[in-house]
């Protein structure tokens, strides 16, 4: 299922009318499993799910144009590779939250992705497959490399072209979605939480952002503006996340030319949380086990195209990254066919170029079905 912007996800998905006094539920989901392998060295043809789920929602229409909503969406896991924490030990750990939707616009509070990550969504058209923007597949999301001669020290850095410490849903947001405008619209979102324990990081090297905390009463706050009318699709995005005092801009374009789209991205992000530098414990070198937060800037531009035949869609990507002196490079190819409105199968090949590592290609055949 394509990824949208938020201010689709929040007012349109909860457009079906309410039952007088009492609250409607539905009930929706998606299942997506393919079959995948690549060309890294510890690679083995797998079963993979990519971002099953399952949701209830729904809405009470109290009077005066003024409705209640509320969601509840849980990640599933129908196979034994999982994605991005599916089959994860939280409850609703996906969009989760309860507001209140009118003529003034929508205000909801719960877990929900940031208006930064949702403002450039709907051009992803990889999205929930092998060649995601946000999935570097064959690094495990990580290139590992020696720092010096110090033993069991590791620097890991994501080469996903799209900024995965920004790029998230935070589990505590306060979020406004604006009506639309003649084709106008905004979101604001701020975080607080209150979590001063947000960043961690595994003896593998990887970090993680966790809910964009810093301890502070306002942790991060996130927006966008969007325009949208006809063929022509315009966007932005600009996210602070203090717990490591980074700051992102996205600005994404789309255009249709009938069956054709085009779309384009660019992001730049200052103190990007890329990666972590752990070392293990060593006597001989006098040095104890202990790790770090790794940051750099980042820029990525990229580029893609999708064309329909009837029930068949061409797709094609290809992107440039920076992270300081680290260069990456990625290209994907896909098709999918449309057996419903709610059934399609694909198939995609992807290949990531990393200065200073093997060139890493990933295919997928998947079938995916939306309730």
């Amino acid at each position: 299922m394509k990824k949208s912007l938020i201010a689709l996800a929040v007012v349109s998905a909860f457009a079906a009318p309410a039952f007088a006094a009492t609250s409607n539920v539905d009930v929706y989901g998606a299942l997506g499993i393919s079959i995948e392998d690549n060309d890294s060295d510890n690679s083995d043809l797998q079963v993979t799910d990519r971002q099953s789920r399952i949701g209830f929602k729904g809405t009470e229409d109290l009077g005066g144009g003024l409705k209640a909503i509320w969601q509840i969406e849980q990640a599933i896991s129908a196979s034994a590779s999982g994605q991005d924490g599916v089959g994860g030990a939280t409850l609703a750990n996906r969009n989760s939250f309860v507001g209140l939707s009118g003529g003034f616009g929508t205000v909801l509070m719960g877990r929900h992705d940031t208006p930064y990550k949702m403002s450039t969504g709907s051009l992803d058209i990889f999205a929930d497959t092998v060649a995601d923007w946000n999935v570097a597949e064959g690094f495990d999301l990580t290139t590992t490399a020696t720092i010096g001669s110090i033993v069991g020290a590791a620097t890991v850095i994501s080469p996903a072209l799209i900024d995965p410490t920004h790029d998230l849903r935070s589990a505590a947001a306060i979020a406004y979605v604006s009506p639309n405008f003649s084709g106008f619209s905004f979101a604001a979102a701020v975080v607080a939480t209150n979590n001063p324990s947000a960043v961690s990081i595994s003896t593998a090297g990887a970090v993680g952002a966790g809910n964009l905390n810093s301890g502070d009463n306002l942790d991060a706050y996130s927006l966008s503006g969007t325009y949208a009318n006809g063929p022509l699709f315009l966007t932005v995005g600009y996210q602070d996340a203090k717990v490591i005092d980074s700051q992102a801009l996205k600005i994404g374009a789309g255009y249709s030319f009938g069956d054709l789209k085009l779309g384009a991205v660019y992001e730049n992000v200052e103190n990007s949380l890329v990666g972590g530098v752990y070392v293990a414990a060593n006597a001989s070198l006098s040095i104890s086990s202990g790790a770090g937060a790794l940051v750099a800037d980042r820029d990525t531009w990229l580029v893609n195209a999708a064309y329909t035949m009837g029930p068949i869609v061409l797709k094609a990507e290809y992107g440039q990254l920076d992270i300081e002196d680290l260069d990456v490079d990625k290209w994907a190819l896909g098709a999918d066919y449309n057996l419903s409105k709610r059934t399609n199968v694909y198939a995609v090949y992807t290949k990531t170029d990393v200065d200073g590592s093997e060139d890493v290609g990933a295919w997928a055949l998947g079938v995916r079905h939306s309730f």
